[in-house]
């Protein structure tokens, strides 16, 4: 069984996938959970949980942007970023939040994160005039009326040169990924059913953008981003999460 992330970036490769190999779809942590109690075989997860996790990297399946990613936003009540704030960060998120850290650290900006049971942009606003969104609530805000101070993708790749790497798919023992490889070939053919099945909110002009900026092949670049954050772990370099 494999474990697929249940936010809208995955449908495509979801759809690509269904009847071909039994499906599981929860959200990336869980997905890590149940491959270390063999309850799935592989899996994505989080590329941060993966480097701190025991588990095997599986060079398949993966989610990457080229740089703009949409579905990563740092937003705020305010038209521009201070120094010295406090950013409302799902508890859903390790990946992005480490490379907004990354990018907050190299700009110079002193920060603190604070985690929210929210998820949404409204309610990780209430209490904090900057807030971290992700996934399906943060193509929700693309576009919308918070102020967007920047795409995390985006700042990630102009900063450092590297493609930002959200999640890999990771497994405890070898895997064979010839289905799942066939289906990141295919899966470009089920983008107009991802747009037309999708049950959020999210705009369809919004949607067919953003399934041209999302990947999921691994390739050089990917290895470049993994290694890059698996340096930083291994290094124990200070990261303000």
């Amino acid at each position: 069984m494999y474990g697929i992330i249940n936010l809208i970036h995955s449908d495509p490769l979801f759809y690509a996938l269904n009847n071909k190999i039994e499906i599981k779809r929860d959200t990336a942590f869980n997905i890590l959970g149940m491959i270390e109690k063999d309850e799935l075989d592989a899996g994505m997860v989080s590329l941060v949980q993966f480097l701190n996790s025991d588990l095997k990297l599986i060079e398949t399946a993966n989610i990457h942007t080229l740089s703009n990613t949409m579905s990563t936003l740092l937003i705020s009540r305010n038209k521009h970023i201070e120094n010295n704030i406090e950013i409302a960060v799902t508890s859903l998120t390790a990946t992005t939040s480490f490379y907004l850290s990354l990018i907050l650290n190299k700009m110079g900006i002193k920060y603190e994160l604070i985690k929210s049971k929210y998820t949404d942009a409204q309610n990780l606003l209430n209490n904090n005039d900057y807030a971290l969104v992700i996934g399906d609530d943060a193509l929700l805000a693309y576009k919308s009326n918070y102020n967007i101070i920047f795409d995390i993708g985006y700042e990630f790749s102009r900063l450092f040169n590297l493609m930002p790497v959200y999640a890999v798919t990771a497994s405890k023992r070898d895997f064979d990924h010839k289905i799942i490889d066939n289906a990141i070939a295919e899966s470009k053919n089920y983008v107009e059913k991802s747009i037309i099945k999708n049950q959020t909110k999210v705009k369809k002009e919004i949607l067919k953008f953003y399934y041209n900026t999302i990947k999921y092949d691994y390739n050089f670049e990917v290895n470049e981003t993994v290694n890059f954050l698996k340096n930083i772990i291994l290094k124990n370099e200070y990261i303000n999460q």
